[in-house]
Formats: structure tokens, sequence, C-alpha cells
């Protein structure tokens, strides 16, 4: 009989490839602690496009009003700040305009003009005297506040800014 010698293959391939668990737990944190750092900029960087939005909405349809009072020869009033069944913040104006209303984390920076604001027949603002301005605010972060001016000649202005009136050199 010959004595032939067994020898026990290893199962693991020498050219076997992967990661360990280790580096994988060390890929994961290193994600979390970056998802960490850029999470406030994100929640700021929404604050900034929502307030945008919101006030470049209502500049536009207080110039639409503007433009709707002067064709349609008649007064266009606007009144900001009115509760609206949903909760939400917006602006009222007369007929055929209807309600503007903003979101959640928008919010009006008191107080508010004292009398209704709008337009005359001829597209100058019903206030004569005096430059009226509605300051708009970002819930999400309170130290953004955006601004937007009538003047007596019935022009419209908005700026980034908390300053009253708002007047943007152009």
């Amino acid at each position: 009989m010959l004595c032939q010698k067994q020898t026990a293959t290893p199962r693991v391939k020498k050219n076997q490839q992967g990661f360990t668990l280790l580096e994988i737990m060390i890929v994961i944190v290193i994600i979390g602690i970056a998802a960490a750092l850029a999470v406030p900029n994100f929640t700021l960087m929404y604050a900034r496009h929502e307030l945008y939005q919101t006030t470049t909405s209502l500049y536009n349809r207080l110039v639409f009003a503007r433009s709707a009072a002067i064709s349609r020869n008649a007064m266009i009033t606007v009144t900001p700040g009115n509760p609206l069944p949903s909760g939400q913040n917006g602006v009222t104006f007369t007929a055929p305009l209807g309600v503007e209303t903003f979101p959640l984390n928008v919010t009006f920076v008191l107080p508010l003009p004292a009398q209704p604001i709008g337009f005359t027949p001829r597209g100058l603002s019903t206030t004569p005297l005096a430059t009226q301005t509605i300051q708009l605010q970002s819930v999400r972060d309170p130290n953004l506040i955006y601004s937007i001016s009538l003047a007596p000649s019935g022009k419209v202005t908005w700026c980034t800014t908390q300053i009253n009136p708002c007047v943007r050199n152009q």
C-alpha cells in the first residue's frame, strides 16, 4: 500500500477582495461628521430661500395690484396681517386679487402699517405723505428680515435688510 499524504487545502483564496468591518465603520463615522456640519448650513440656506420666495411673491403681487388699479380705474387696498383660517400669515387684497398666503415659517415683523396700504386709480399710494413698509421675518432664523416699501409715488421696492423705508440703488 502506498501511503498517500493528504494535505488540507485552505478555503480562503489568496486574492480575496473586500472591506473589513473597521474600514466600513470609519467611513460611516466620517460621513456622519460631515453631515452634522452641513445641516445648519442647509437650514440657513432653506430659510433664506423661503423668505426670498415669499418676499418676491408679495412684491410681484403689489406691482400687479398697482397695474390693476390703473387698468381698472379703481382703488386697490392691501391689508397685511389678517389671520387666515389655515393659521398662516398673509396679505388680503381687494377683489379681484384675493389673498396671498405665506409659508408657516415666514411672519411679519411688528408693527404693521397702521392702515391698509394700496393704490389709487392713478397708481399712487393711498398714503400720499409717507412711505409704508412691510417687513417679513424668517421663523427659522429670526435675524433674517426682508423689507418691502411702498413710496407715495406708488413705486414698490424691496431689499434684504431691516430698514425703513427700503431704498434700492438701481
